[in-house]
């Protein structure tokens, strides 16, 4: 039921956007974390840029999974372009995690245009997590702690062009 609000939500304000600005980029990746073994993601991308900006506003959900876990990510971010045909893009932002984890993400995007309509690129980004643990004390009481871990992201993926 929330994912479904969250689609709704998500296609909605693909749909306003997409009648105000200039460029609405969707399309899908594949990726894996170099410092886990056997974790691997998939994902979509949404990507909106204002009239003549030099930034845009990115959304990539994504399904982070391995032998034991499966786990639903919702990065959002703003990304620097810099270039015409061959971008280079660095971006920052935050993200939320479905095993109530948190945190914020920095990265560096590369990527080239294809005949204005597809877009190829490699994405590689930092994740720092947060969660709290409570810890409960031997005479009674409890402790909470806010534990921290890194990820590193390496994706390629493709998107299109929705609006000329």
């Amino acid at each position: 039921m929330k994912i479904t609000r969250h689609l709704f939500f998500l296609l909605f304000t693909v749909s306003f956007l997409n009648a105000i600005g200039q460029a609405i980029n969707a399309g899908f990746n594949v990726g894996l974390f170099p410092t886990q073994n056997n974790t691997y993601s998939c994902g979509i991308n949404l990507e909106y840029r204002p009239k003549n900006a030099f930034f845009s506003l990115n959304t990539d959900p994504f399904i982070l999974f391995n032998k034991r876990d499966l786990l639903f990510s919702e990065p959002i971010y703003l990304k620097f372009v810099l270039g015409k045909k061959f971008r280079i893009c660095p971006t920052i932002g935050g993200f939320l995690r479905s095993n109530r984890r948190y945190g914020w993400l920095v990265g560096l995007q590369l990527e080239y245009v294809i005949k204005d309509k597809f877009i190829l690129f490699s994405k590689n980004e930092l994740y720092s997590d947060y969660w709290q643990d409570k810890w409960y004390n031997h005479f009674g009481g409890s402790t909470i702690y806010i534990n921290n871990s890194k990820l590193i992201l390496m994706s390629v993926g493709i998107k299109m062009r929705l609006n000329t």
